[in-house]
């Protein structure tokens, strides 16, 4: 077998974008190796399936997100707003780089057609990113209020990502960023 020219990573970052394009259902195993220059036996010397593959983009997915954007919200904060700033700035550019940002929330959008596994990491990406939004608002408010906030911003991210793709010149993140800036502000003028 002749050398592969793509390395591991480029391989993954490949398979990611077309699995954004066409969907878990219509990513198939000739989609795939097509969109990374192999041919299928190439494509099954590397992955055992698509699950395999997708399950492994995901969980590099998930260990990106954890060391940059859910470790920057768990840190402890003396200023909410500027750590928010900060995190919301990691948050922009993970999504909007073109990779594997927003690839969970793409597939949910075809959870019954995923396998458990495959949905299960899913799950797990948005209750480690609700984990760490619960952590940091946490630092400034009530444990009720730190949750509820929390999971509303997860689903706002999403809905913000998603309506950004369908109308690219509203600018949804900015729209978020002001909302949560503005709640940290008005509870932070409640503290005082």
């Amino acid at each position: 077998m002749r050398p592969r020219k793509l390395s591991r990573e480029q391989l993954l970052l490949r398979s990611a974008l077309c699995f954004k394009q066409h969907g878990y259902t219509a990513a198939s195993v000739s989609r795939l190796a097509q969109a990374c220059g192999l041919s299928k036996a190439a494509f099954y010397y590397d992955f055992s399936s698509k699950d395999a593959l997708l399950h492994e983009i995901l969980e590099a997915t998930h260990q990106q997100l954890r060391k940059s954007l859910f470790q920057q919200l768990r840190r402890p904060h003396e200023d909410l707003a500027a750590a928010y700033l900060q995190a919301h700035a990691s948050a922009a550019h993970f999504f909007s780089s073109g990779g594997t940002g927003c690839l969970a929330g793409m597939l949910s959008a075809e959870r019954p057609n995923l396998p458990e596994q495959i949905a299960e990491k899913v799950r797990a990406i948005f209750q480690d990113w609700e984990q760490a939004f619960y952590e940091f608002f946490r630092q400034g408010m009530d444990e009720q209020r730190a949750a509820q906030w929390a999971a509303l911003s997860v689903a706002d991210y999403e809905g913000a990502i998603l309506m950004s793709r369908i109308r690219p010149e509203q600018n949804y993140l900015a729209l978020l960023q002001a909302r949560i800036l503005h709640q940290l502000n008005l509870h932070q003028l409640a503290e005082s």
